[in-house]
């Protein structure tokens, strides 16, 4: 189907309600926020909205992946995983963070070119994994909260991945 991510998420919230659900890879990174879409000739909003998923892990999200694991496994709540750099997730307005910057809103990246650069610019600027800061862009009463990056794999690290039996 057109928009997989966004069906086969739906069709497992349908069937699982209370499974967790982590999208990653290309499609989330790059839909993490409000976008243009070639496809649709639109701005869509952030991938999170239309596939009522729990978190996005973006970037390349080895260490995320890690951390929402082990996280799981002790019991804790998808909804508590608010603090993991390199996820992004959806909350209602009111429990908004104070910290990082805010984009201007889907609503206001749709009605405005203007507004959908000066979006595109501040993700572009908060991609550093040492100053990066947290963004949030409004989504109508949904505030969607990209965490900073998480900082890439030490050589250490990279080389253990690279030593696993694939």
């Amino acid at each position: 189907p057109d928009m997989p991510t966004d069906v086969y998420s739906n069709l497992i919230r349908q069937t699982y309600k209370h499974t967790p659900i982590i999208l990653g890879g290309i499609e989330a990174s790059l839909r993490r926020l409000a976008h243009y879409d070639y496809w649709d000739d639109k701005i869509r909003p952030s991938i999170i909205i239309d596939s009522k998923a729990d978190l996005i892990s973006y970037g390349m999200g080895e260490k995320q992946t890690v951390q929402i694991a082990n996280r799981l496994a002790a019991g804790e709540s998808i909804a508590d995983m608010r603090d993991i750099l390199g996820t992004c997730y959806a909350c209602p307005t009111v429990e908004t963070p104070y910290s990082g910057v805010e984009c201007p809103s889907y609503e206001n990246v749709c009605a405005n070119k203007r507004e959908y650069a000066k979006s595109c610019r501040i993700q572009q600027d908060e991609q550093d994994h040492i100053r990066g800061r947290m963004i949030k862009q409004k989504h109508g009463k949904i505030m969607v909260v990209q965490n900073p990056p998480m900082p890439p794999l030490t050589q250490e690290e990279l080389d253990k991945v690279y030593s696993l039996p694939y």
